[in-house]
């Protein structure tokens, strides 16, 4: 019966036998309020796709000493030693000037300095000797050559003297073989005679004792021209004996020089080397390199063994100019800029941040964009440091500490709600702004 009742559509037969069902029934102006009250919702909704929305590169990171000489420092032992002596009442946490001394330190080996001052005393001397060897050769080297130039410029002299002896011998000789060619013909002549008759015997024997007194001349020319030739010859080869001994002894004295050099070069460098070590015990006594609080002190009694480069103490430098540190991801590092524009929410300070709309955040903070690290942190991301605005005052220095954990959104493009959420859906990276285009007038936002 009922399912025929629906089927025709008559839907007052239908209530009237189910009166539950008429009593839970809504009337008709509430019905139509809840058309309105939805018409209303979407009709909003597509409004707020068009409102502004400021976009923003969002980054964690922490409060850090803008100076990287006022930041946490270990500070290290410079040589081994045994703490001899650390500073009274002094405790993890307290205030100390530059130059305080902390602790002072002792070398680990008994009479440490007196050892190294008599190695000290014993280089000295060796180089010393050194020196006066290197001298003695330079001096050798000097007399050396100076001999050699006596002795190859009389080496010379006999050279040319043999020469000319040679030049004078070979002048003479043209004399005797005339003579010879002379006496030869004279008796060549006399003998034809002779055979004919026309001379004496006696005439004969004079022109032949004349020939033969001719050759031996000419013989003894020439054998003096050349014993001369051979004279000349050994002067040569006695010069450049001379020349080579002489050359000799001055390449083995230099030798001997470079020797003392580079003895004297080897002892210096040990005596540089004592002397390093012996600066590096005067810096036994350990000062506060700067004024600041101690953050660690591992040393725990005197006659403790410490090793060279181990930390002594940990100090933090009292901070004049302060700065935050973020960690940018890589799809949003191209579009931030030095100067841009940061809003800061520090741990530890309540604040309210709506990214798109910062001009209705509470508790952040402003600050601009100071440096930017040219390569990320070797996880895809990029750090920035980012630093106080002019005439924007931070938290006090005692409340806002280095290591304090802070968030900041660096406002980029200003676009419409909706592009934002679709940019979001897609992944895309913020829309770069045209440089070239002037910018609106800066709206001053809450501190």
């Amino acid at each position: 019966m009922q399912e025929k009742a629906v089927a025709r559509g008559n839907y007052g037969e239908f209530a009237a036998e189910l009166p539950a069902l008429r009593l839970v029934q809504s009337s008709t102006w509430i019905r139509w309020l809840g058309y309105v009250l939805l018409g209303m919702l979407l009709i909003s909704s597509l409004l707020m796709l068009l409102l502004p929305w400021q976009q923003s590169a969002r980054g964690s990171g922490r409060v850090i000493a803008f100076v990287p000489q006022e930041r946490q420092q270990p500070v290290m032992a410079p040589v081994k030693g045994v703490v001899s002596m650390i500073a009274p009442d002094l405790r993890e946490g307290d205030f100390v000037k530059q130059g305080a001394v902390i602790l002072e330190l002792q070398p680990a080996a008994a009479n440490m300095v007196e050892q190294m001052n008599f190695q000290l005393a014993d280089l000295r001397a060796k180089l010393e000797s050194a020196k006066i060897k290197a001298e003695v050769y330079q001096r050798n080297i000097k007399d050396f050559t100076d001999a050699r130039d006596y002795g190859v410029r009389a080496a010379e002299e006999m050279v040319e003297m043999a020469q000319a002896k040679l030049q004078a011998k070979q002048t003479l000789l043209p004399g005797y073989e005339a003579k010879e060619l002379q006496a030869r013909l004279n008796y060549e002549r006399q003998r034809s005679l002779f055979d004919k008759g026309a001379t004496a015997e006696k005439e004969l024997e004079k022109l032949k004792k004349d020939l033969d007194v001719a050759i031996s001349d000419l013989a003894s020319a020439k054998f003096e021209v050349q014993s001369a030739l051979k004279e000349v010859d050994a002067k040569q080869h006695e010069l450049e004996q001379k020349r080579s001994e002489a050359q000799t002894k001055i390449d083995y004295a230099k030798a001997m020089e470079q020797d003392a050099l580079g003895l004297q070069a080897t002892v210096q460098k040990e005596i540089r080397d004592i002397d390093i070590k012996l600066s590096e015990l005067k810096l036994l006594r350990i000062t506060a390199p700067r004024d600041g609080t101690i953050y660690r002190l591992p040393l725990y009694e005197r006659g403790q063994t410490i090793k060279e480069g181990e930390t002594l103490f940990t100090i933090v430098p009292e901070t004049s100019e302060r700065a935050v540190e973020l960690f940018i991801n890589g799809n949003d590092i191209s579009l931030i800029h030095v100067g841009d524009h940061v809003r800061l929410q520090f741990e530890g300070w309540p604040a309210i941040q709506f990214s798109g709309w910062p001009s209705v955040a509470v508790g952040t903070f402003g600050g601009q964009v100071a440096k930017v690290d040219p390569t990320d942190d070797g996880t895809g991301k990029f750090r920035i440091q980012v630093t106080p605005e002019k005439d924007t005052e931070w938290p006090p220095t005692q409340n806002l500490r280095q290591g304090v954990r802070a968030n900041g959104w660096v406002m980029l493009k200003t676009v419409s709600l909706g592009y934002e959420i679709w940019r979001q859906i897609n992944g895309f990276p913020p829309v770069i702004e045209d440089p070239n285009r002037e910018k609106p007038t800066k709206v001053p936002l809450p501190k």
